[in-house]
């Protein structure tokens, strides 16, 4: 057995933490810059935010001007604002795209631009060499994990690609994890990063990949997934709920981080670029799906899985698995996410380029492997 585990330096979950931001990072640097939700920008979170900061004798810079999943030409304009003022520390309050890029910046910020250098498949092939200058995430969303991983997701609207830079060094100094900070959540971003997170555990419980370690992550987050995500999505004050959900969110990044996700990211990456579906949503469409067809080779993780979710033990083996995907497809139906792709009116043509374009890490992760042709074949049945 041979395995390395990577996590942030130093995670702190606490309602009312962010309040305490100035305790966990003015040893990091004197001129911050904090990459924010736009959500936040007129709020008295990010005044006080201010005030921690100035307070102590440190300079702030603000950006807000993230819309939508973040691109690498957003990142290199993020990267030189962070530079001609100085910045020696990075902060992001926000969801995953928020915190993707201040992940980038801050290693950017020694490395140099451009950002699309450093990407992997698109990109050149150069790495992160120097360390970046520190970090920390503070996520306002329960689903992406991102505050405990080691990779960007960026994309480009210019060459049309969405992929990852990735190095060990760009894992979080800190992360501070605040429910309170998740409390304003739409239904449709709790419902979406709810899934997306329960998507990594499970993927990450199920891939070849998977160590003891990931394990014991993934475990602990499909049990609080399964007892508090509808909780959440029914009653954004509940905040044992989101609590529960922060915690969930946060070990699925630990552990996919480590073990490697599966073909529902794949697959859900490629429709998510070609016809513009929020990631989560992609995500939890494909889900169930995808739990279906690895049982063929998981069943034993699988019956796990459904145990885990309902639970509840089933004497029979197998219909844990049937439980684990009947559970999704119920709470996806409940929280208003589709049962297939097929409301996209997804041209017949399109297929097998779909199919080709999931190819990539995460398929190369899940438990069963389908050649192309099969995957095409499945994709007609959904699409």
């Amino acid at each position: 057995m041979e395995f390395s585990f990577f996590t942030a330096g130093k995670i702190v979950l606490k309602q009312g933490v962010i309040k305490e931001l100035d305790q966990y990072v003015c040893n990091f640097g004197t001129n911050f810059l904090i990459v924010v939700d736009s959500f936040f920008t007129n709020s008295p979170i990010l005044e006080s935010i201010k005030t921690q900061l100035e307070s102590n004798g440190k300079k702030t810079v603000f950006y807000s001007g993230i819309q939508g999943e973040p691109t690498v030409e957003q990142v290199d304009e993020v990267t030189d604002i962070a530079i001609k003022n100085g910045c020696d520390c990075v902060i992001s309050i926000g969801g995953g795209s928020c915190i993707d890029v201040g992940k980038a910046v801050a290693a950017l910020i020694t490395n140099g631009t451009p950002a699309l250098d450093y990407m992997e498949v698109v990109g050149k092939g150069k790495k992160i060499t120097e360390m970046p200058v520190p970090f920390v995430a503070c996520p306002t969303t329960a689903g992406t994990g991102s505050e405990a991983t080691k990779n960007a997701v960026l994309g480009s609207r210019v060459l049309n690609f969405k992929r990852s830079m990735r190095s060990d060094t760009m894992i979080a100094n800190v992360a501070l994890l605040d429910p309170e900070l998740t409390r304003e959540c739409p239904k449709s971003v709790t419902a979406f990063s709810g899934i997306d997170a329960l998507t990594h555990l499970i993927e990450a419980y199920t891939t070849w990949r998977a160590t003891p370690i990931s394990d014991g992550l993934a475990l602990s987050g499909i049990a609080l997934s399964g007892k508090y995500l509808q909780r959440a999505f029914d009653d954004g004050n509940d905040m044992e709920a989101r609590e529960g959900m922060c915690a969930a969110s946060l070990l699925g990044g630990m552990a996919f981080a480590n073990s490697g996700l599966g073909a529902v990211h794949g697959i859900a990456m490629a429709v998510g670029i070609a016809y513009h579906v929020p990631h989560g949503e992609s995500c939890g469409i494909m889900l169930p799906h995808i739990m279906k067809i690895n049982a063929d080779v998981a069943q034993e993780r699988m019956d796990i899985i459904g145990e885990t979710l309902k639970g509840k033990r089933y004497n029979k083996p197998g219909d844990g698995a049937k439980a684990a995907v009947n559970f999704i497809f119920e709470l996806n139906n409940y929280m208003g996410i589709k049962p297939d792709y097929k409301h996209l009116n997804i041209d017949p043509d399109d297929i097998p380029i779909l199919a080709k374009a999931s190819f990539g890490t995460s398929m190369s992760s899940n438990p069963k492997q389908l050649s192309t042709e099969e995957w095409i074949a499945f994709f007609e049945t959904v699409m």
